[in-house]
C-alpha cells in the first residue's frame, strides 16, 4: 500500500504576475510585469509530499527553513528575494519537525528526497537528510550552481556541505505524454518526468497506487486551476516549453484517475486527503 501526506513548510507570499503571467509576454517581459506589479498573492502553501511505499519511504522536495528569517541568509543583492517574495516559516513548521510528527526520524528513515528542481523554497530544508540519497535532474543541478541559477532563485551557498546528489536523467521508457521517465522503485510506481520551463531541468513526480494516480507537478505549475487554464507563471525561462509540460500534465491526468499536487496550491492538500482526481 501507497500513501502519500502533504507536509506545510510556513507560506510564501508572491506577486500575482508571478503565479501567472499575461499571455504573449516573453519570458523577460513576465519579469518586468512582476517587479511592476503592485497586487500580492495570499499566503501560499509551501509543501513537500512524504510518500510511504513498500521499498520504503520518499520525500519530494523539502520545503524552505525558518533561517531565510534571518538577516544575511537571503542575498540583498537579488530584488527577487526582496521585493518579490514573503516566506515565512516557523522552527516546527520544518519539514523535518513534521516527519518527526509522524513518528520518522529524517534524519534515518527516509531512504530517498527527490528534488523537482533546486529553488530556494524546495531545497531550503535538506539539511534535515544526511543519510538519505538525494536525488537531483543533472540539468537542473548544473543551472542551479550557476551565476544565472543564482540570479533566479537558488541558494547553492546554503547547501549542507555534505551534498552530493545522485544526478539523473530521464532516459527509461516512454509514459503516457512524456517521451521520457526515470524509474525510481524497483515496482515501478514512483517515477520522474520531465517538466521543464518553470527552470532548466525540472522534474515532476508520479506515484502509481492501486487505481489512482499522484502526480507531483513541482511548480510546473502553481495550482490545479492554474493547470486547467494553462495559465504559464512569471518565473519561467520560456512561455512556451512551460505550457507544453502542462500540456502533457493535464493530458496524462486526463487518461488516468489522477491527483495533481503543485507545491503551493492552497487546495492541494484537501485535494490529497478527499481522493479529488483532475479534470477539465
Amino acid at each position: 500500500m501507497i500513501k502519500i501526506t502533504a507536509l506545510q513548510t510556513g507560506t510564501v507570499s508572491i506577486k500575482t504576475k508571478q503565479q501567472a503571467g499575461a499571455d504573449g509576454r516573453s519570458a523577460f517581459g513576465r519579469k518586468i510585469d512582476m517587479l511592476r506589479d503592485i497586487v500580492w498573492s495570499p499566503p501560499l502553501p509551501i509543501l513537500a509530499y512524504l510518500i510511504e511505499h513498500p521499498e520504503g519511504n520518499f520525500v519530494v522536495d523539502t520545503g524552505d527553513t525558518w533561517r531565510n528569517s534571518l538577516r544575511g541568509y537571503l542575498p540583498r543583492w537579488n530584488p527577487f528575494y526582496t521585493t518579490q517574495v514573503i516566506v515565512k516559516v516557523g522552527p516546527l513548521e520544518e519539514v523535518g519537525e513534521l516527519i518527526r510528527a509522524r513518528g520518522l526520524d529524517p534524519a534515518r528513515d527516509i531512504g530517498t528526497v527527490l528534488m523537482t528542481h533546486m529553488h530556494h523554497d524546495h531545497a531550503g530544508g535538506l539539511y534535515h537528510f544526511p543519510h538519505s540519497r538525494i536525488v537531483v535532474s543533472r540539468e537542473n543541478w548544473k543551472a542551479a550552481k550557476s551565476l544565472s541559477g543564482m540570479v533566479q532563485g537558488n541558494l547553492p551557498q546554503r547547501w549542507p556541505i555534505w551534498l552530493k546528489p545522485d544526478l539523473v536523467e530521464a532516459n527509461g521508457a516512454a509514459i503516457g505524454p512524456f517521451a521520457r521517465s526515470k524509474q525510481i522503485t524497483a515496482d515501478g510506481r514512483i517515477l520522474m518526468v520531465e517538466t521543464p520551463g518553470h527552470c532548466k531541468g525540472h522534474m515532476s513526480v508520479i506515484v502509481r497506487g492501486e487505481g489512482l494516480t499522484w502526480f507531483i507537478t513541482g511548480d510546473a505549475t502553481y495550482s490545479e486551476d492554474n493547470l486547467r487554464a494553462n495559465l504559464v507563471d512569471g518565473v519561467t525561462y520560456n512561455p512556451a516549453l512551460s505550457r507544453a509540460s502542462q500540456a502533457k500534465i493535464s493530458e496524462f491526468a486526463e487518461s488516468e484517475p489522477t491527483i495533481v499536487l503543485p507545491s503551493h496550491d492552497e487546495k492541494a492538500a484537501d485535494r490529497l486527503q478527499r481522493d479529488i482526481i483532475f479534470r477539465r
